[in-house]
């Protein structure tokens, strides 16, 4: 085993390239931005954390007064362990967004990172699979409910 040595965000993307993500790094030195599977990542390196990032753009205005995204995410939030998910609703259309965190504030051996990256990422994608499902049964639901009263 090697030893822990600090977390760059060089060696974020040297990781995740070996996990065929190829991720580019912003002016910053502090973050790297991929696209895996449809989903925009990004990856923000601070002092003691690397957050894991994945953004999912919906056709949901902003303004809706339908509650259903937010009902999704705090049933995520509320079972899920690898990624928390938030509705991000600052833009035109809401974003879901799903983060994970990995402590970084020690260092970590190589594998390590490897390690740690690749639970973060299947963590953060499995979340918006979770969303995705949890919205559609969340939508079901209140359809079924709507065409009883009927």
């Amino acid at each position: 085993m090697s030893n822990a040595t600090l977390v760059t965000i060089d060696r974020v993307i040297a990781t995740l390239a070996g996990q065929g993500i190829g991720a580019a790094d912003d002016p910053s030195g502090r973050a790297a931005h991929a696209n895996h599977n449809g989903y925009n990542l990004l990856f923000v390196l601070l002092d003691s954390v690397l957050i894991a990032r994945a953004d999912s753009v919906t056709d949901t205005p902003a303004d809706t007064p339908d509650a259903t995204l937010y009902l999704a995410a705090n049933q995520v939030n509320s079972s899920y362990l690898d990624a928390r998910a938030l509705v991000v609703n600052r833009t035109e259309n809401i974003v879901v967004r799903t983060e994970a965190e990995i402590p970084v504030g020690a260092g970590l051996a190589d594998d390590q990172l490897a390690t740690a990256l690749n639970a973060s990422v299947a963590g953060v994608m499995e979340t918006q699979d979770a969303m995705r499902v949890l919205v559609g049964e969340i939508k079901r639901t209140a359809e079924e409910a709507g065409a009883e009263e009927d």
